[in-house]
């Protein structure tokens, strides 16, 4: 999988923040974020800032934004507005790297992240992150394609701890690139061997009604224990 296929997308990333996914997962994020206001926040994966800004609006202290992508870091950048306290690296978020620690880490589609991502989260901090909703493999069997809302999931291949995945977004420019979609299993061994405190998969909320089938996202969330 070529880690810098986000080069080829660009601006029209942006077009992703239009579908109606994903404002409903804007809308469930808001509850397991909780409160930004005061915090230092770091964005991993952050793409063009989207997040980012967001964490901003909702009184973020001071967000920094890293991407592999330096095509998306600089898309991020020139979108920055003057008063934001953000700033924004291009760095490989898989590999260590040194930013200081943050009170909240989010990795909104970041789907794989190394071991040693709980050095960037304080004592008592908290992660909050989105993957691929592993339930939908239950159904789809490879070479299937499963639809949700203007996206759409392919199985590529099957392996022992999941699948590889083509993702197809439905803007006004379609947009189509390859990830990995991981056994649960995977993700809560990651997170105890990081230091957090396990990894909760977080329910959808009681008043949300959806009826066609698994969300094509899962909210997860851990905690650094305290000092």
């Amino acid at each position: 999988m070529d880690p810098f296929q986000y080069n080829k997308i660009d601006e029209r990333y942006n077009d992703v923040t239009s579908l109606p996914t994903t404002r409903l997962l804007e809308d469930i994020l808001k509850s397991h974020i909780g409160v930004v206001h005061g915090l230092e926040v770091l964005d991993l994966a952050c793409g063009t800032g989207y997040w980012s800004r967001k964490s901003i609006d909702r009184g973020a202290k001071k967000v920094v934004g890293v991407d592999i992508s330096k095509v998306m870091v600089d898309i991020a950048r020139l979108q920055a507005r003057a008063q934001d306290p953000s700033e924004f690296h291009v760095v490989d978020c898989i590999a260590p790297f040194n930013m200081g620690t943050f009170d909240l880490v989010l990795g909104i589609w970041l789907l794989n992240y190394a071991e040693d991502k709980t050095e960037v989260v304080k004592p008592g901090g908290r992660f909050v992150g989105v993957i691929p909703n592993y339930e939908i493999l239950q159904t789809t069997a490879c070479g299937q394609e499963y639809h949700f809302g203007g996206v759409t999931y392919k199985v590529l291949e099957r392996f022992t701890e999941g699948a590889r995945i083509q993702v197809s977004l439905d803007t006004t420019d379609p947009i189509t690139f390859s990830c990995y979609m991981l056994e649960p299993w995977l993700h809560e061994e990651c997170a105890i061997q990081a230091g957090f405190n396990g990894l909760r998969w977080e329910p959808l909320p009681s008043e949300l009604d959806v009826e066609v089938g698994p969300l094509f996202f899962q909210i997860i969330t851990a905690s650094r224990p305290k000092a």
